[in-house]
């Protein structure tokens, strides 16, 4: 049934092949959160979670990267935690795009995530992201 079910899944379309040795690297990461932030939070099961794994800990341990977040920037993530991790993502993407982020178009990203997450409703995280500043990060 599961192998049936992912037949018809195009969540998992467009993954970049695993890195070699399993060591990803700048341009590897590029490309997986790319791919990560056309999917939902709960897209491609293990495959999914394997990516978010490896891609924060590319970013954890990063020397040029520093991801910062303020829970009070965020509302949203006091209800929906598990959105850090694709915003940590956005926010790491576009610094590797060589951009920085404006507010408004990082909300509209997350809730492209969040459309395509079957377990989040748009409408009941929408009022969370009114409460969030619009000021540029």
């Amino acid at each position: 049934m599961l192998i049936t079910t992912c037949l018809f899944c195009w969540g998992c379309q467009g993954v970049p092949a695993w890195p070699e040795s399993g060591v990803a690297d700048a341009d590897w990461v590029e490309k997986a959160i790319a791919w990560r932030l056309q999917t939902g939070l709960d897209a491609c099961g293990e495959t999914g979670k394997a990516v978010d794994a490896l891609t924060l800990e590319w970013i954890a341990a990063s020397p040029v990267i520093r991801v910062e977040i303020t829970t009070n920037e965020w509302p949203v993530l006091r209800h929906y935690p598990e959105l850090k991790i694709p915003l940590i993502q956005a926010l790491a993407w576009g610094y590797l795009r060589g951009f920085e982020w404006e507010k408004k178009a990082l909300v509209k990203t997350l809730r492209q995530v969040i459309r395509k997450t079957n377990g989040l409703k748009n409408g009941r995280v929408r009022p969370y992201f009114k409460q969030t500043p619009t000021r540029m990060l």
